[in-house]
């Protein structure tokens, strides 16, 4: 039940979010012969609720003030997009997550149920490089979306997360540049143990930079056989810089 509660709680996030962008400023009041550290830009997601917990959806620029240590951060951009979701969920079929494919199946169904009419996705599996591929295009249709999700089984290969991602990405800001209006993210679902992609961390990462795409992760970091550790941080850096969520699930004892 758990599980399902996880995966619900992303994508929560993910559909009441509104895109921000501001610059962190690092300076501080006390005087010190350290150099000013230089403003950076990060992507943060904000929801605005009401004394009653209703969500407010009348939200200006001039309404929202932004802090970090009790100094107030400077706010250069935002933007509310439509409620209409485009995203791609890609999922990890490689064989380190065999143990965790039946709990995908399950927490699917009930992502799927939630879309409006209006939604669309694609779903993609992957395992190694020269394995990366879409099984269902976009569509807003729950029967072929759930088809989809049934084809997924689990092969041997060397994960390769961070191509996904790209070409993932890639097919999304293709859409994205015909129509701005609309929000776009992929649902990674993946134990995040990167073995050999073709593409490098910051590849990818600069794919997202001035766009609003953000990636949403169902990790099994704790599941990962060879390096927790760094799937754990990959985990985490993935969604940092994208200005998504990741969702990390407890170790399963076998």
């Amino acid at each position: 039940m758990k599980h399902f509660r996880a995966f619900c709680t992303l994508f929560f996030i993910f559909s009441i979010t509104v895109a921000v962008v501001f610059s962190q400023d690092n300076s501080s009041k006390k005087k010190d012969k350290r150099p000013e550290a230089k403003p950076i830009a990060v992507k943060a997601n904000v929801a605005v609720l009401d004394s009653t917990g209703n969500f407010i959806n009348d939200i200006r620029l001039e309404d929202l003030r932004i802090f970090e240590d009790g100094v107030e951060q400077k706010i250069t951009y935002f933007i509310k997009k439509e409620p209409i979701v485009n995203l791609g969920l890609v999922v990890d079929n490689s064989g380190s997550m065999r143990r965790n494919l039946d709990k995908f199946f399950k927490v699917s169904s009930v992502f799927i149920d939630n879309f409006l009419p209006t939604d669309e996705v694609f779903v993609a599996r992957f395992v190694d490089s020269d394995k990366i591929e879409v099984i269902q295009e976009w569509t807003s249709n729950k029967k072929e979306l759930k088809e989809a999700v049934e084809q997924m089984y689990v092969e041997g290969g060397q994960s390769a997360v961070l191509d996904a991602v790209f070409l993932s990405a890639e097919k999304i800001l293709e859409r994205e540049r015909k129509n701005k209006s609309k929000r776009y993210a992929i649902i990674l679902i993946s134990d995040a143990e990167e073995r050999d992609s073709y593409y490098n961390f910051e590849e990818v990462t600069a794919l997202f930079k001035d766009t609003d795409l953000q990636v949403f992760l169902l990790s099994f970091a704790e599941n990962a056989p060879l390096a927790k550790k760094k799937a754990r941080s990959l985990s985490h850096l993935l969604t940092l810089e994208t200005g998504g969520t990741a969702y990390n699930l407890p170790k399963k004892h076998s």
